[in-house]
Order: C-alpha cells, then structure tokens, then sequence
C-alpha cells in the first residue's frame, strides 16, 4: 500500500497538514503515517533523574498527540499509523520516509516553535532541502 508520511508536533499547522495528508490518502486509497519526532533534551550539568522526568513528560506528549491524530484518522475511514522516534525532527522524519517508501510527505509550514517567520520553519526547511520524496507544506 502506497504511504503518506506527515510530521505532527500537535501545533495547529501540522493539524492542517494532517487534514490535507488524510484527504490525500483518502483520493488515492493510501496509508498516513504520523510521525512524531521528540527531540532528545538533556542539557549538560542536568541531572539524569531530571532528564528522565523530561523524557516521561515528553513520551507523554506524543502519546496524547498521536492519539489524536490517529482518531481524526480513523474516523475519516483512512489506514494510519504511527512512527515515534528520538532524535532530530526533519531526520525522523525524512529516515520514516525512506523506512517506509513512501510517496509523499506533508508538513506544516511552521511548527510549534516560535514565532511565526517569513521564512519556512527550521525544521520544514531541512525537510525540503534533504528529503528525496516530494514535500507538500501545508500553511
């Protein structure tokens, strides 16, 4: 089954590139796959009990987040299912790509990072420059 591959930081643009990766899907009988990427954060001087702590909260994060990707999914009769990995969102995202031969991958414009630029987001940016698949950005 062909795939689609959309990156989801629970920000309201990557709600819109999930909408845009599920009416895709559904016109051409493919698969979603929401990738959540949580980046690995443990500053030096930290304590590993406090990082743990962080890394629970963070694991928490992308549960409640690709649950909810995962039921807007479902209820629109589409295939979908989920990647989350450590490490460096656009490489997450790009190696779930590539892992899963994808045709195609949908993110947001922006993420939950920042403010909004005029420039693509950091993250977005590299998507594009490095992925060997086409990109749709979603605004």
């Amino acid at each position: 089954m062909k795939k689609i591959i959309v990156g989801d930081d629970g920000s309201e643009f990557a709600g819109k590139a999930l909408k845009k990766a599920i009416e895709l899907a559904k016109k051409e009988d493919m698969e979603v796959v929401v990738v959540y990427a949580i980046e690995d954060f443990c500053p030096i001087g930290v304590a590993e009990f406090d990082c743990n702590i962080v890394r629970e909260i963070q694991m928490k994060e992308a549960k409640n987040i690709i649950d909810h990707a995962l039921k807007k999914i479902k209820a629109a009769g589409v295939n979908g299912r989920d990647v989350t990995k450590v490490g460096r969102p656009a490489d997450v995202i790009i190696e779930s790509a590539e892992k899963e031969n994808a045709e195609m991958i949908v993110v947001a414009s922006h993420g939950k990072h920042g403010i909004k630029k005029i420039a693509l987001g950091s993250v977005t940016a590299r998507v594009v420059e490095y992925s060997p698949i086409p990109v749709l950005v979603m605004k």
